[in-house]
């Protein structure tokens, strides 16, 4: 039961992110990694770097990569723990994972990486 909830809340949430994401600006590509990233955010760059790679090698064995910069971070952070589970992410490619997903949305929106 808790595992088709699960599945539940991760669907609503990524129709809910297509309904949004009808209005929003269009993005392409999905960002790179560069020094004056990380050192806007406080990041290591090859922290950074891992993330991407884990993006870009493990996110569209399942599904279409999403540019990080449409969707929401707070999803990013829902959603993240369940997908590392599925592709059998350790902890410290979870973080680096997240940690790229949130610097690369703040940084095509102009924000802090918390936001």
């Amino acid at each position: 039961m808790i595992r088709v909830k699960k599945i539940l809340v991760i669907g609503i949430g990524l129709a809910a992110s297509g309904l949004f994401l009808g209005c929003a600006k269009s993005f392409k590509g999905i960002p790179e990694v560069t020094s004056q990233m990380a050192m806007n955010y406080g990041v290591e760059e090859a922290t950074l770097a891992r993330g991407r790679g884990i993006y870009m090698a493990h996110c569209a064995t399942c599904h279409e990569r999403v540019h990080p910069g449409e969707i929401d971070p707070e999803f990013w952070r829902g959603v993240t723990p369940h997908m590392a589970v599925k592709a059998k992410l350790t902890a410290e490619e979870q973080q680096q994972l997240l940690h790229y997903l949130m610097v690369a949305h703040a940084e095509v929106h102009g924000l802090d990486s918390e936001h």
